[in-house]
């Protein structure tokens, strides 16, 4: 009885949050009548819809726990290089990218990405390599998600040492909400948790700054607490911090939870309409909230609350930290409500990747054909296992939040960015020069992370996988493909 009453402003916050989830997939299943509108919202949504979607899309508890609490340890330079990396990639996603993109999904009738690059190439070998790709590299990502959630949840709720049912209400949450409403309803949430967003990566960094009487203040209390936390120099080699941001980064124009979000646009008009608010949004947000982790050192005599089991720095225990009853760093009410808003933003991304995942699994990998009310049924289905399974790997020890994310854009990054992004423009390009792409990109990049510091004894750490994964992929895509003939005059490409 006594934890109802401490957590009452919590729990109202949470419980007006599932209302906006119930209404929301109640609207989402009213208007889901076919695949297509389940997939892709029947294709009729506006430009500022779709662009605070994608924007929250990316903005989960990745950012707001893996990326700001990383400069705990890292300081200003990953601030700046990650501020640099993600607003030149998403940039590029919405005035290179989803142009000819956009163009040739609505010319091939895809609903999804291994199912563009399918027709793009004229090859169903292509279309099911590519959705063993999705399906990999988005059960790495939601792992990562699912734990920075249950982590935002379980400091919200004071329930650290109770990570399995905090998890558990997680996923009973976020999966019952995707397998209802679709598309549809996981676009409108991710809108109004943008706006939500975007006022919590402002909201945070002014409340530490106003705690401390001012900026000037501030900054004086983390040289006084850790006098390197402010230089620019870092314990990472710059190229493996460059390689970790990349590797996040490129999600933005190679991730099919992003490119989806173009599918959904009503026409050309929306989507030069919808451009400009995703990049400005992202580059105000990184701006402001990836200074919260060195900035923390203005409020912790020690690490001692971010340590894990091994008694290393663990940086994802950094915001919840800041955002808990410990520090109470916003207050009862904006803290609750700030706080309320991460853990549903991390609910909005595992929905998006759930919902890309499974429609690649049915259709995708297993029938390409189906349609109708049975390919709706066995998408929800493939929803419930995907999730299950995510759930389950994020409670098992191992990599932090970070580099969980950046493996899932490498792995995008070296099999897509070939056969997707190069391919909207290069007529050249073959059947059998994406296919040996794919497969290379979806070997080497694996390989390389978990074998390059036992076989190199750390001599190429800093090459992170990004960087050998495009590299190798890259190189086969264009060698092979300038080896082989188009087996037809060749597909349509952004520049016909």
């Amino acid at each position: 009885m006594r934890w109802f009453q401490n957590h009452t402003l919590q729990l109202v916050f949470v419980s007006g949050y599932l209302a906006v989830l119930a209404y929301h997939a109640w609207q989402g299943k009213r208007r889901s009548r076919s695949l297509d509108d389940f997939l892709v919202g029947g294709r009729k949504l506006g430009g500022v819809v779709i662009g605070l979607s994608f924007y929250a899309t990316f903005v989960s508890s990745v950012t707001f726990v893996g990326h700001a609490g990383r400069s705990y340890t890292l300081g200003p330079a990953w601030w700046l290089t990650c501020v640099v990396v993600f607003t030149t990639m998403a940039t590029l996603a919405w005035f290179v990218v989803a142009p000819p993109f956009v163009k040739m999904a609505r010319q091939y009738g895809a609903l999804t990405i291994p199912e563009f690059l399918g027709a793009r190439y004229g090859s169903s070998l292509i279309r099911r390599l590519a959705a063993l790709v999705v399906v990999a590299a988005s059960l790495a990502y939601m792992t990562a998600v699912y734990k920075g959630a249950a982590l935002l949840l379980g400091s919200l709720l004071d329930l650290d040492d109770l990570p399995g049912i905090v998890l558990a209400v997680i996923f009973v949450v976020v999966t019952a909400y995707t397998l209802t409403g679709g598309f549809y309803s996981v676009v409108a949430t991710d809108a109004v948790q943008g706006l939500i967003l975007f006022g919590g990566g402002i909201m945070l960094p002014i409340a530490m700054i106003l705690r401390k009487g001012g900026l000037g203040p501030l900054l004086d209390s983390v040289h006084t607490a850790q006098p390197e936390a402010l230089g620019f120099s870092s314990e990472m080699p710059f190229m493996t911090m460059f390689g970790l941001a990349l590797g996040v980064g490129l999600k933005f124009i190679v991730e099919p939870r992003q490119l989806s979000r173009f599918y959904g646009l009503s026409s050309d008009e929306q989507l030069s309409r919808g451009r400009w608010i995703a990049p400005t949004f992202l580059f105000l947000t990184y701006l402001c909230m990836l200074p919260v982790g060195f900035l923390a050192h203005g409020f912790v005599s020690s690490a001692q609350p971010f340590l894990d089991a091994s008694r290393e720095i663990d940086t994802d225990k950094v915001v919840p930290y800041l955002l808990g009853s410990s520090s109470n760093l916003l207050g009862p009410v904006a803290g609750a409500f700030f706080l309320t808003g991460l853990v549903a933003a991390a609910m909005s991304s595992i929905d998006s990747v759930l919902l890309v995942a499974a429609s690649s699994v049915d259709h995708d990998l297993i029938d390409p054909h189906r349609e109708g009310q049975t390919a709706m049924r066995l998408t929800r289905v493939w929803i419930l296992l995907l999730s299950l399974v995510a759930a389950g790997l994020s409670l098992v020890p191992g990599q932090g939040i970070v580099e969980m994310s950046a493996f899932s854009g490498s792995m995008y990054a070296a099999c897509f960015l070939p056969t997707l992004v190069v391919g909207l423009f290069w007529r050249r390009a073959t059947a059998a020069g994406a296919t040996t792409a794919i497969i290379v990109g979806f070997v080497v990049t694996p390989c390389w992370r978990f074998s390059k510091h036992a076989a190199f004894d750390g001599t190429f750490e800093k090459w992170h996988e990004v960087y050998v994964g495009i590299a190798a992929s890259m190189l086969v895509y264009l060698a092979v493909s300038l080896m082989t003939v188009p087996e037809t005059p060749g597909p349509q490409t952004a520049n016909d």
